[in-house]
């Protein structure tokens, strides 16, 4: 089998017996691949790993939530699986550079299988439409944070929609469905969005209606579709917009 049919994280999970998502111990996991989890105070990032041999030792952030704790460890045991051997210096997003990029990449994607796998995932929200309640959802059931749940969604979820973040720095970005067409293109700027998002003052901000897809997105025969769109501020400070065509 390709990692691109069974990814090697849910081949782990399939080699552990691991079927449900409360059986997902990252620290049970990562002793079964050699490594032992340890929490301490850090002083730059969220954690490291230090690898010798087929040991290694992954030292994450004690004062870090718990689901972003969870997402450390899966995160370092991305870079054990993929980039054993290596030297790696793990930077923020704005100082990766010479390969480091897709490195992170990699273990975030080896995170992402192991955290909420396609094989639970899948049946889980099948037939359930793309919303945030389904987010949280998801959040809940397998212990990783809202953002991390959103952008997992937009890999297994069947339907078509984008994400886009705002950060807290006024950067935008966003995240397309596997199903949207790939002609259409995400509008850098939508003055529904930023109107709507300069509404929205709590943590969870319950707005969603309908509007022509053209608002969002640009594209071959995007004039002719409708979308439903939705925004909620997450406890991480995004603002993240929902827009899904229906």
């Amino acid at each position: 089998m390709t990692d691109a049919v069974d990814p090697p994280a849910e081949r782990l999970l399939h080699d552990l017996g691991i079927t449900e998502p409360s059986e997902i111990d990252v620290e049970v996991i990562a002793c079964a691949v050699g490594a032992v989890v340890r929490y301490r105070h850090l002083g730059v990032g969220d954690a490291r790993i230090v690898g010798l041999g087929d040991r290694a030792i992954i030292t994450v952030d004690d004062r870090a939530s718990r689901v972003r704790q969870r997402f450390s460890v899966a995160h370092e045991l991305g870079h054990w699986h993929h980039h054993r051997g290596q030297q790696l210096i793990c930077h923020g997003a704005a100082d990766q550079r010479d390969g480091a990029v897709g490195c992170e990449c990699e273990a975030d994607g080896y995170a992402a299988d192991l955290l909420m796998p396609r094989f639970m995932l899948e049946p889980l929200v099948a037939g359930v439409p793309m919303s945030f309640d389904l987010v949280y959802q998801v959040a809940a059931a397998f212990g990783v944070s809202a953002m991390a749940a959103a952008l997992r969604l937009a890999d297994v979820h069947p339907a078509a929609f984008a994400l886009v973040v705002e950060e807290a720095d006024g950067r935008r970005w966003f995240r397309r469905s596997a199903s949207l067409n790939p002609r259409w293109f995400v509008r850098s700027a939508a003055s529904d969005m930023r109107a709507t998002a300069d509404r929205c003052r709590l943590p969870r901000a319950n707005v969603a209606f309908a509007a022509p897809a053209q608002q969002w997105f640009l594209g071959q025969g995007v004039k002719d579709a409708e979308a439903m769109y939705a925004i909620d501020r997450m406890a991480c400070g995004r603002a993240v917009h929902l827009v899904a065509v229906t």
